[in-house]
């Protein structure tokens, strides 16, 4: 675990209490309930935290929360954030044929981050209101820019990074460790197994995310220097964090190089558990030995994908009979399920709930961050088909836990492969007591990932800015950091010598060769 040197804490008590800030732009439900979750978990603890939620996207909504709101209205040009969202985007996640396909609106996008920044930033009273709430700690996701900025502009030194996901390509300039494209997959990468063509990719991913990243920065930069024409680079300012949490969860996760400020606090968004099921969901897994539910999450519709993979999948559950299946269905008028006796479709289903009874026998899933974590501390078997970004490293790391089969997304141009695959997860009790071994395992961790989490942060509160944890690393060169000027120099001497070696032997040889010869004649 990262959080190592800092875990003597966990048993020292806490009699004050601290005033964290939040911020948690509402763009998409998945990072507006991890941030919840993590203000959740220090107001628990007795501290105050107010989040500070811009909307960005109005299908996206608050979720419950103990901490305070300040929620501000949607940006002026928001709307085509929107559009490319909830139209662009998610249309095309069933079909696209390539990752670039899905970076359509890039520009627009940015320009709905900046201007919902800019609008952030100037809302009547809010830097002053925020100022005066004299914050001892803030947190927000490392991608967004604006973040950063705004602490600066509030005069707090002490804050936190945090990432949603569990890598994150661009996470070195803040997190001060390298990655190692070698074997460590990338955010949308696959195993850490991986062949010429695999590293290449991973490499060319890498230096696009990174390139993608310089460019976004410009016009936060630009943002910036109306308030002051000498402020802080964004960049840097992202680099002076003093912890860095992040999303993943060490004991499934692919190893990866790292450094004292990155904690890792995979499943805090599922430490809170389950609850018992009410009479009606109880009700349907009770209609036959066993069940299935399948979801595709909040991003990936599944009224949107292909009418072919429908057809296979609808095909598939009548050939088991004795399961019923539960789909996570978003068009009720489109009568998924018509004609077939055991499927249950729905627009929405207590999904962790459903995951912790021991009726059900396993979960389709298409292997997102939230339900991954779920699964994993549900001890239920998985049948993974990935669609895009993450979701793809995420199904790889199942693979090699063997805690369940993998699809591809084109795998249901046929009804085969699912129907095998599901035939696999059901009647091999490998993957059941796989994944009951890992759900052991989590849940006996000696430290909770929401413990973690509080304890860092109020040591951080008491002794922060965390500059110790600072390295000096990140300053150096390409050619620095991996000693390609020594090797070089190296090499140089040491082909120096021999090229050396080598003409004073020949002289020596033709010396040698022409006195023998004298003597001979």
């Amino acid at each position: 675990m990262r959080a190592l040197p800092l875990l003597p804490l966990l048993f020292l008590p806490y009699a004050v209490a601290f005033k964290f800030l939040a911020y948690s732009p509402r763009f998409a439900s998945s990072h507006v309930n991890f941030i919840a979750k993590l203000a959740d978990s220090l107001v628990e603890r007795g501290h105050e935290v107010v989040i500070l939620s811009p909307i960005m996207d109005r299908s996206v909504k608050m979720v419950s929360t103990n901490a305070s709101i300040i929620s501000l209205p949607i940006c002026s040009n928001c709307d085509r954030f929107e559009r490319i969202m909830n139209d662009v985007l998610v249309s095309k996640l069933w079909t696209y044929k390539n990752m670039f396909d899905l970076f359509e609106g890039m520009e627009e996008s940015l320009n709905a981050w900046t201007n919902r920044c800019n609008e952030t930033l100037h809302y009547p009273g809010l830097i002053e209101r925020l100022r005066n709430e004299k914050f001892d700690v803030a947190f927000g996701e490392s991608a967004n820019s604006c973040f950063v900025g705004l602490v600066h502009l509030l005069g707090i030194e002490k804050y936190a990074l945090t990432d949603s996901v569990a890598i994150n390509d661009l996470s070195y300039s803040f997190s001060h460790t390298p990655t190692n494209l070698a074997y460590v997959p990338g955010f949308m990468g696959g195993s850490e197994v991986m062949s010429f063509t695999q590293r290449f990719s991973n490499v060319l991913m890498y230096t696009m995310a990174k390139l993608t990243r310089q460019w976004s920065l410009k016009p936060f930069r630009q943002l910036f220097q109306v308030f002051d024409e000498n402020f802080p680079d964004i960049e840097e300012l992202s680099a002076l964090n003093s912890l860095y949490f992040v999303n993943s969860e060490p004991l499934l996760d692919f190893p990866k190089i790292t450094s004292a400020r990155v904690i890792d606090i995979g499943g805090i968004v599922v430490s809170n558990g389950a609850k018992s099921l009410n009479e009606t969901w109880s009700s349907i897994l009770d209609l036959r030995p066993r069940s299935i539910l399948i979801s595709f999450g909040s991003f990936a519709k599944s009224h949107l994908m292909p009418e072919l993979y429908k057809k296979n999948i609808r095909e598939v559950i009548k050939k088991f009979p004795d399961v019923t299946f539960i789909w996570k269905y978003e068009k009720p008028e489109h009568k998924i399920s018509e004609g077939v006796d055991n499927l249950i479709e729905t627009t929405w289903m207590p999904q962790n709930d459903l995951i912790n009874d021991p009726r059900l026998s396993a979960f389709i899933t298409h292997c997102g961050q939230g339900s991954t974590s779920e699964a994993s501390y549900a001890g239920i078997p998985l049948l993974v088909i990935p669609i895009a970004i993450d979701q793809l490293r995420n199904a790889e790391q199942i693979k090699r836990n063997g805690l369940g089969v993998a699809l591809n997304r084109d795998d249901l141009v046929t009804a085969e492969p699912l129907e095998k695959a599901i035939k696999e997860i059901l009647d091999n009790p490998v993957y059941s007591e796989k994944a009951k071994s890992v759900r052991k395992m989590l849940l006996e961790r000696p430290f909770t990932m929401k413990e973690i989490f509080v304890r860092n942060m109020e040591f951080l509160a008491l002794h922060g800015p965390l500059r110790q944890l600072d390295h000096y690393g990140r300053h150096l060169s390409f050619a620095q950091y991996y000693l390609l000027d020594i090797i070089t120099v190296s090499l140089f001497v040491v082909l120096s010598i021999i090229v050396i070696l080598f003409f004073v032997s020949r002289r020596i040889f033709r010396a040698v060769f022409s006195l023998v010869k004298q003597k001979a004649d």
